[in-house]
């Protein structure tokens, strides 16, 4: 008899526990549903197209000369020393 007692809660409160899991999962998939449609259609979030800049690419600077007298002057004191 005390078995029967013992079965009979289990199942019941096995019963509440599906119960009140399924009932959180209802509400959390309702909740992520939302989230879910308002991301989609608010305007923040809405995909754009950039435009590209209408930029002029500049050109590299050109090296001009090369080295000056004085260094000239120098290496060649240095070569002679």
């Amino acid at each position: 008899m005390v078995w029967e007692l013992v079965a009979m809660w289990a199942i019941v409160v096995a019963t509440f526990i599906w119960f009140f899991r399924d009932e959180k999962r209802v509400k959390a998939d309702a909740a992520l549903e939302r989230a879910a449609r308002y991301y989609a259609h608010a305007p923040q979030f809405r995909y754009t197209v950039a435009e590209p800049a209408e930029t002029e690419i500049a050109k590299p600077a050109r090296r001009t000369g090369g080295l000056s007298a004085d260094q000239r002057a120098f290496i060649k004191d240095y070569i002679k020393s």
